[in-house]
């Protein structure tokens, strides 16, 4: 953890000087803005809540007394008020990229051949139903897909972030690939692997 968001944990914010209080914020944004933004994929949206959590940071990271846990704590906090957030203000999810590389791997490994006009569109549509459905799941599932696909992080690294055993990481991955793959059935009657 940087030198100046260790400031949260050993000090009172309001005493330090404004210019340290400065860094401390950037810090702060740079830490937890790509995971809120993943989740909102609304850069106003993400503004409000990482000032939201800076200021409860603020307030409660001085009882926190285990330094080895202050970035981890200032992850779930901030990702709680992002999906405490979502569940105020029920706004309706944004589309994920379509450059998504899991999508990609997901739907359509790739070949060494050139596949038929037919069949490339046919996998197209594939990719942007997979990203429609991923859309439509609970945002807690599309960040553990997320961190697992985007981000490549391993079991142990998702438990430790999201502050939850590996047992309920994988059971929530799990859900998250069933329900896409629920979908795929339904509506395309595919056998998603």
């Amino acid at each position: 953890m940087s030198k100046y968001l260790m400031h949260l944990f050993i000090s009172d914010f309001y005493t330090l000087d404004k210019g340290i209080q400065e860094h401390v914020y950037q810090e702060f944004y740079i830490l937890v803005y790509p995971m809120i933004y993943f989740i909102l994929r609304d850069h106003a949206g993400v503004e409000d809540i990482i000032q939201e959590a800076f200021l409860r940071a603020v307030r409660k990271a001085p009882m926190l007394k285990e330094r080895d846990k202050y970035e981890s704590w200032l992850k779930k906090l901030t990702r709680n008020v992002t999906l405490n957030h979502l569940r105020k203000h029920k706004r309706n999810r944004d589309e994920l990229d379509a450059e998504m590389i899991f999508v990609m791997k997901e739907a359509a490994p790739a070949s060494d051949y050139l596949v038929p006009l037919e069949k490339e569109v046919e996998l197209k549509l594939m990719r942007e139903a997979i990203v429609k459905y991923i859309n439509q799941l609970s945002p807690s599932y599309r960040q553990i897909i997320a961190m697992k696909w985007i981000h490549n992080l391993s079991y142990k690294d998702m438990a430790a972030e999201l502050g939850v055993t590996e047992g309920v990481v994988r059971q929530r991955l799990y859900r998250a690939r069933e329900a896409v793959r629920q979908k795929l059935m339904e509506e395309w009657g595919v056998a998603h692997e």
